[in-house]
């Protein structure tokens, strides 16, 4: 695994960020989902995959995660996609395809939205743009109100005493950042590749379609994995993952050679 570096924020907050360098005309760049970090098995994966074909990589935490400052219930989607931007803009050296996991789906569309010139590809694997709205109508009218009164609840997550905490700052944050608010058309014009899991309990199937529905690109490719859940970290899974990123690389290879052939663009060498 490659070393760790740190970005400090404006507010003297740090993101804990790795970054390979490769030999492509572009890089990947991972975002993962709440309470994960960068070392998931789905970012090394990614890391491996980038090693492999000599394409630059970066992975970072977002605040309140992994080894990044500050506290989970410190963060949210305002916060988070600021992260995102500030990697964007001060890390990466090329232009970018994002993955997004889960919540780092939602951090990714909104990334496109606010730097549609440097991001040329997005992959969402589970993605789950406003998920917050979802999860508050799940909630019983108490937990609602013990939210609204202690500005906190936890949720019983089946693998820690505690539970997934979930803070009334989030929620209120999250307003802001909705994608599917209103029936205006989402100006992302990057293609888009969604992977979905039929048999995922945190993401409807649904949202995938709300997706394409929304945003303005034509380039939508949907792939629903019948047998799989929200986490998408099996072998088999990931090498789905791995197939659409070549089928897009691919593609960039053949747009070029015809760029070339046709005399359109700076073609020198090989």
């Amino acid at each position: 695994m490659t070393d760790t570096n740190i970005l400090t924020l404006p507010d003297n907050s740090f993101l804990s960020f790795r970054h390979i360098t490769g030999k492509k005309p572009f890089e990947i760049l991972f975002m993962h989902g709440t309470l994960s970090d960068k070392n998931a098995s789905k970012s090394l994966f990614l890391e491996d995959f980038c090693k492999r074909n000599d394409i630059g990589y970066i992975a970072f935490d977002f605040i309140g995660h992994g080894q990044s400052s500050g506290k989970y219930t410190d963060g949210t989607i305002g916060l988070w996609l600021d992260n995102a931007l500030e990697v964007i803009d001060k890390i990466a050296k090329k232009p970018l395809i994002i993955v997004g996991s889960s919540m780092g789906g939602w951090i990714a569309l909104l990334a496109a939205l606010a730097r549609p010139e440097q991001i040329i590809f997005v992959v969402g694997l589970a993605a789950a743009p406003d998920f917050t709205v979802d999860l508050w109508n799940s909630f019983s009218d108490q937990q609602k109100k013990d939210i609204q009164e202690k500005g906190i609840i936890y949720i019983p997550n089946g693998w820690t005493q505690e539970g997934d905490p979930w803070t009334k700052k989030l929620f209120d944050d999250a307003e802001k950042h909705l994608l599917f608010k209103d029936e205006n058309q989402l100006n992302i014009q990057c293609p888009l590749t969604l992977i979905q899991g039929a048999k995922d309990d945190c993401v409807p199937v649904q949202t995938v379609f709300k997706i394409m529905k929304a945003v303005k690109t034509n380039d939508v490719k949907i792939v629903i994995l019948k047998n799989s859940g929200h986490r998408l970290s099996e072998p088999d899974e990931l090498t789905v993952l791995e197939n659409e990123l070549l089928a897009f690389i691919q593609k960039k290879v053949i747009d070029k050679r015809d760029s070339c052939v046709n005399g359109h663009g700076g073609c020198v060498g090989g």
